[in-house]
């Protein structure tokens, strides 16, 4: 790709190239007027143009039947008066006066004049004959009329030799003077040279308007794409424009004489328009590489120079012209450059706009170098925009073929997206829902006293692999939501080192496996904060380490490097090279080869899920520097809330429903398993509990029993959730029922569903699964009348958590891949608020629920094993496993409710790296004497 500095002086090497060529052809070197007096040849085939030098006569209208020339001062024809001093004229564009040419041609000959008006007031004779008049000049800004013609009139024939005479005053323009040149010949030569200019013109007006039309038709069809809107109307600004300063064909209607003032409202209006239309089109079309912040300066001083059209003189605004064509110049510099930015994302949108911005370049460095040049009224900008008119036309044109193959197969799309629909439903409805079932009975198995220990692993195994399940489908579907962009970003304040280092413990036990050293560089600095989704970030981060593990030889390592700033930037690296063939498409979805399960879609959700972020992932690899992986995200500058533990206090089921009186509760929910589940949930006494397949039904049951509670799956045939709320809602208006406590459920945990149910009157929204403890704790604070809590975030893998993970697996890893919620370790205190060194308790009593009492003497060995692990590493100088081994033991002792134990753990987790050996020695004799002393007592059940 040639870089844009290159493209740019290429073009304007062409320019230097083109423009002398330009000046030379609109000066016409020969014929030239010389003191008054042009000599013609016979038989013209071509009209000629009358420049040079005319008779001058500054303050005076001469008598137009003249024979001798009346003046012996001379003025440049076509120009402007404002500098010339002839006649006594005094610098400056207001003023009157008289330029007289005679036309020396072969006698017998008859020629005609082409009467061009000037600025702003004209009176044209020849041989003593008014042939044209452009408003009524006069010797005073009161007594002068500024007026255009309609049209360009042509004269009648005159006998050789020709006496012409031009009376100009202005007082309206910043350029007074004969500035638009006239031309002679035979009147038939005339009329066929202003046919064919007629045509042109009628071509180019009806390219602009047919191309406008086509485009306000498309908006208006597809009212959700602006950007035709917008081109339309600058193709129609652009047709009125090159209409009002050309041939005028829009003004055949009207009066052959318009005001000055109105017509040159028009010209600049609409010129003005065009050049904040044609931005806007562009950043419609590429809004990534247009700035807003550009758009609207452009804008904003485009405004202004339009409320000073309205408001100001001609006199006054019509200097805007040349700062104004400037500014474009400018402006379109700074587009083009956007547009060869914009190649590298749509290469071919981008080149075909390009094209068109470089013509619109070219015509308006034309226009701006011969602006007061002779000639001025040879515009070449109008020329450059048609050009242009045919880049934006393309690319819009693909979106209309697109939009008009769209409604072709109309109905083969609607079926899709019912399939797509469908699809959505059975992964959130049909698989959940059962899934849901199997987490439910799984927990309930956990608190048969009856099991032993190996049944309690086999059944927590089993729950575990349910919530991995879970957290594939809640993926998917935010992945989807992402891959559609109806995905909400709900921010949070993240604290990437900590993850990171989460993720890092967590698969310590994956890397060892594969004899691969995971390692953080500058593990000890502070917090870095981003504005994330923590379980977002999780995914992203966990993917890519795992992937590096298992693409890096035996013995190598895998190094992660944390940077603050804007962005903030973490690089994970391995010395392994990707594949040529694999790296072109590395983010590509199914790109994988020779991984055993691979899917192809670990990398391609990642990248995802960094731009869902507002953050982006990009790979480079080479043979000699291996593949570095950077993941960018957002700081954090804003207040956000800090992601949260979900896990709820575990407590027993008679202890959460203490103090509750007799309740009468409605399930409805079409799951047969689920219905059974959490009607175990809630104990009765306090409850009395029916259930119900459907809202149909429920209904039908709440005309003869009025519940205090109703507790509604929100998906259900015949009757939804949403609609039993509403009849519910009517009938307590209606026949003034007590209110009924209600408690939505869904699969679907956005916050447009929790909003729903609340729009319909429900309570409370729980996303499923239910925990036992959060339906119970919903129950308690409905019972206390507390107001509903704020509406959930769209959080993918956000499932609410049953209960905690059983601490007698804690010495069985979590696979990497998916790590269910209840693992997530809870964020260790800051060190400001680490515990002193004191004493230890001479013993402490744990009161453990009687379902963990076979467990819980296995799991003290266990720990006490732990920090004899610790000790063994620190004596080896291995920080790093002290830092490992330290965090595994904070997170179960906290389960087992071992407070003292799992502080003085994290202590050691959050120091290993540097505090002195004998300080750490200290707290590991302290956890070693604690454990030793533990006493335990049953829970009352």
């Amino acid at each position: 790709m040639v870089s844009p500095v290159r493209s740019f002086a290429r073009l304007f090497l062409v320019l230097a190239w083109l423009l002398p060529i330009l000046a030379a052809a609109s000066t016409e070197a020969a014929p030239r007027a010389q003191r008054g007096v042009i000599v013609l040849p016979a038989g013209l085939t071509q009209p000629s143009g009358l420049q040079g030098d005319w008779g001058f006569s500054w303050g005076e209208f001469v008598d137009p039947a003249w024979q001798q020339l009346p003046s012996n001062a001379f003025a440049p024809v076509p120009s402007s008066w404002n500098d010339i001093s002839a006649d006594g004229k005094p610098p400056g564009e207001n003023g009157w006066g008289s330029y007289m040419l005679r036309v020396d041609c072969p006698a017998g000959e008859q020629l005609a004049v082409e009467a061009v008006g000037q600025r702003t007031a004209s009176r044209l004779f020849v041989n003593g004959e008014l042939v044209a008049a452009h408003g009524e000049p006069g010797p005073t800004k009161a007594k002068s009329h500024a007026a255009i013609h309609t049209r360009i009139p042509i004269s009648r024939e005159f006998a050789c030799p020709l006496r012409i005479t031009l009376h100009v005053s202005n007082f309206e323009h910043r350029a007074g003077g004969f500035v638009r040149p006239i031309r002679v010949g035979p009147a038939d030569l005339l009329s066929r040279v202003r046919e064919s200019r007629i045509i042109s013109q009628a071509a180019l007006l009806a390219t602009y308007l047919l191309t406008a039309a086509v485009a306000l038709l498309f908006f208006a069809v597809r009212r959700r794409e602006r950007t035709p809107l917008v081109y339309g109307l600058f193709c129609v600004a652009m047709a009125v424009y090159t209409d009002v300063i050309g041939e005028r064909l829009l003004l055949r209607g009207l009066p052959p004489q318009l005001a000055w003032g109105p017509y040159m409202w028009v010209e600049y209006l609409s010129w003005l328009a065009a050049m904040g239309l044609f931005l806007l089109t562009l950043r419609g079309l590429f809004p990534a590489e247009i700035h807003r912040r550009v758009a609207q300066v452009v804008l904003g001083t485009l405004t202004l120079a339009g409320v000073a059209v309205l408001l100001l003189p001609p006199s006054v605004y019509s200097y805007l012209a040349l700062p104004g064509q400037a500014a474009a110049v400018v402006v379109a510099l700074y587009m083009a450059a956007a547009m060869v930015k914009a190649n590298r994302r749509s290469p071919f949108d981008a080149r075909v706009l390009l094209a068109g911005m470089l013509a619109i370049l070219v015509t308006f460095v034309i226009d701006l170098l011969l602006i007061d040049t002779p000639g001025p009224d040879r515009k070449f900008a109008p020329f450059g925009f048609a050009l242009f008119l045919l880049s934006p036309a393309v690319v819009i044109a693909r979106r209309l073929s697109r939009a008009l193959t769209a409604e072709e197969r109309g109905r083969t799309l609607e079926e899709n997206a019912r399939l797509r629909e469908d699809v959505e439903r059975i992964s959130r409805h049909d698989l959940k829902t059962p899934l849901n079932s199997i987490l439910g009975v799984t927990f309930l198995l956990r608190e048969d006293p009856r099991l032993d220990a190996e049944q309690r692993e086999l059944v927590g195994v089993l729950q575990r692999a349910g919530f991995r399940m879970l957290e594939m489908v809640n993926l998917s579907l935010g992945l989807f939501r992402m891959e559609t962009g109806t995905y909400e970003f709900s921010p949070q304040a993240v604290d990437l080192r900590e993850l990171v280092k989460r993720v890092l413990v967590d698969l310590h036990p994956a890397a060892d496996g594969a004899a691969v050293t995971l390692h953080l560089r500058g593990s000890e600095a502070g917090p870095v904060r981003v504005r994330a989704e923590e379980l977002l970030c999780y995914s992203i981060v966990a993917n890519l380490v795992k992937n590096a593990v298992e693409a890096t030889d035996r013995g190598g390592q895998v190094t992660l490097e944390l940077r603050d700033g804007d962005p903030v930037v973490l690089t994970i690296h391995n010395t392994r090279e990707v594949p040529p063939d694999i790296a072109a498409r590395f983010f590509e979805k199914y790109v994988t080869r020779g991984k055993v399960g691979g899917t192809g879609l670990g990398t391609y959700s990642a990248r995802l899920m960094a731009r869902a972020q507002q953050g982006d992932l990009h790979m480079r690899t080479s043979a000699a520097e291996g593949t570095t992986l950077t993941l960018t995200l957002r700081p954090l500058r804003d207040a956000l809330p800090v992601p949260l533990a979900q896990d709820a206090p575990r407590v027993s089921a008679a202890e959460a429903v203490a103090g509750l009186p007799p309740r009468q509760v409605l399930l409805v929910d079409d799951d047969e398993y689920l219905r059974l589940v959490i009607r175990r949930f809630l104990p009765s006494p306090p409850f009395h509990v029916e259930t119900a397949p459907n809202g149909l039904v429920a209904t039908e049951m709440m005309e003869t029993r009025w519940p205090d509670y109703l507790l509604c799956d929100m998906e259900m045939p015949l009757k939804d959730g949403l609609e039993t709320v509403r009849w519910v809602r009517a009938k307590e208006e209606a026949e003034g029922r007590p209110r009924c406590r209600i408690v939505m459920m869904s699969g679907n945990d956005d916050p447009a569903t929790a909003a729903r149910t609340r729009a319909a009157g429900a309570d409370r929204f729980l996303p499923k699964p239910v925990s036992r403890e959060l339906l119970l704790a919903t129950v308690r604070s409905l019972e206390a009348g507390e107001a509903a809590p704020a509406l959930p975030s769209a959080i993918i893998g956000s499932t609410p958590v049953w209960d905690e993970k059983p601490s007698w697996l804690e010495d069985e890893p979590e696979p990497a891949t998916a790590p269910a919620p209840a693992a997530v370790p809870v964020p260790a205190p800051a060190r400001s608020a680490l515990p002193e060194l004191t004493s230890t308790p001479a013993d402490e009593l744990v009161t453990i629920d009687p379902e963990w009492m076979e467990v819980f003497p296995g799991f003290v060995r266990t720990q006490r094993d732990t920090v004899e692990a610790i000790a063994a590493a620190l004596a080896e100088g291995k920080r790093e496993d002290v830092k490992f081994l330290a965090h595994r033991a904070a997170g179960g002792l906290a389960t087992m409710g071992l407070h003292w134990a799992a502080q003085h753990s994290r202590f050691l987790e959050r120091r290993a790296l540097d505090a002195a050996p004998e300080d750490l020695q200290l707290r590991i004799t302290a956890l070693r004497e604690h454990l030793a002393r533990v006493r335990i007592q049953p829970a009352s059940s």
